[in-house]
């Protein structure tokens, strides 16, 4: 297991982990509308399933929703 943070908080998950699956784990893979950063860095939807996240990354995931 390895902490990340999220969004600001601290999370474990298994090492090794790409985002794809932390999306999975977090019940956010319908991939509509979320964008991903990690350290700063925003990620196409195909390095998703390429990046594994290392200790204390810290990851950004922002979902659009409707509404005005």
């Amino acid at each position: 297991m390895i902490e990340v943070f999220v969004n600001g908080e601290i999370r474990k998950v298994q090492s090794p982990t790409v985002v794809n699956e932390l999306l999975a784990d977090l019940q956010l893979d319908d991939r509509k509308g979320i964008a991903v950063a990690v350290n700063e860095e925003v990620l196409t939807r195909s390095q998703w399933q390429e990046i594994l996240l290392k200790p204390f990354d810290k990851v950004v995931i922002i979902k659009a929703v409707a509404g005005g």
